[in-house]
């Protein structure tokens, strides 16, 4: 990760300031937006749908012991890429790094195109793309089901500068695809192969990250745990074992667009994720 980060920086736009992207750059104007949260669950589900990347987080990851505080640190670690200034980014990266590193081993079954004794390492480009690709078409899903239409000019936008971020983890530019339509396109194309396929692994990990394994809060976050079934590809939905009625779908459309309507009416304190707020004061 170190080697990659330094030449990270080396274009950087001037307009930015102490930060790697502008404030009004397409990357800050989606990811400021704090209702995305509700669909950080939906993210993590799309990531641990990649068997190797599933199995990294079942061996290795802490999600069992202590769910809520992985789940926090990610958000944190994911919006310092996005709102850090340069030494808070490198620092991020190290974390990352250092979290990743011992994250190796192998399959200890078969799930989808991947046999049993295939090796995983979060450094792989595959799984790492597929991770990054998560990212950038989760926020995208979210921002467009609970904020409002993106032009294709800013879908494409907020894609290039997320390919920043992809290189900064380490995935060579040649294995990111060229455009937006183009990585909607191999997203699909790795679900339908078999490449990213549900394992037991993931089925496991699923209840801990949507709040459904702790009692305390499974109705607190029901809502939010829907919002994420509804907002699931449909074959992957239906490999988690997760359904949804068309009377559960018009209740979530029905949600979204009541969301649409009170999102533009709140003051930035309540819309705006703090690490963005706190960006734009420092300047």
């Amino acid at each position: 990760m170190s080697e990659n980060t330094p030449a990270s920086f080396d274009h950087e736009d001037t307009s930015a300031g102490p930060y790697h992207f502008a404030p009004d750059s397409a990357i800050w104007r989606i990811n400021r937006e704090q209702v995305l949260l509700l669909t950080g669950a939906r993210v993590l589900l799309m990531q641990i749908a990649h068997p190797l990347v599933a199995a990294a987080v079942y061996e290795h990851s802490y999600v069992f012991r202590q769910p809520v505080r992985r789940l926090l640190r990610t958000l944190r670690l994911t919006l310092t890429l996005i709102f850090g200034t340069r030494p808070e980014v490198s620092a991020a990266l190290a974390a990352i790094d250092r979290a990743h590193r011992p994250a190796t081993g192998r399959l200890r079954q078969a799930a989808g195109r991947h046999a049993a004794g295939a090796a995983y390492n979060p450094r792989q480009p595959r799984p790492a793309f597929w991770v990054q690709a998560t990212l950038v078409e989760g926020a995208i899903t979210g921002y467009e089901r609970l904020v409002g239409p993106l032009s294709h000019a800013d879908k494409e936008a907020f894609y290039q500068q997320s390919k920043t971020i992809g290189a900064w983890m380490g995935i060579p530019p040649a294995r990111m695809p060229a455009g937006v339509d183009d990585l909607y396109a191999t997203m699909h194309a790795m679900i339908a192969s078999g490449e990213v396929c549900v394992s037991d692994q993931a089925r496991a990990i699923a209840p801990f990250l949507t709040g459904q394994s702790l009692p305390l809060l499974r109705y607190a976050a029901y809502p939010a745990f829907r919002l994420t079934v509804a907002l699931l590809p449909e074959p992957l939905r239906a490999q988690y074992g997760y359904d949804l009625s068309p009377a559960g779908q018009r209740r979530v459309d029905w949600f979204c667009r009541g969301v649409q309507k009170v999102v533009p009416a709140l003051p930035p304190l309540l819309r705006y994720m703090p690490a963005y707020r706190r960006a734009l004061s420092r300047r």
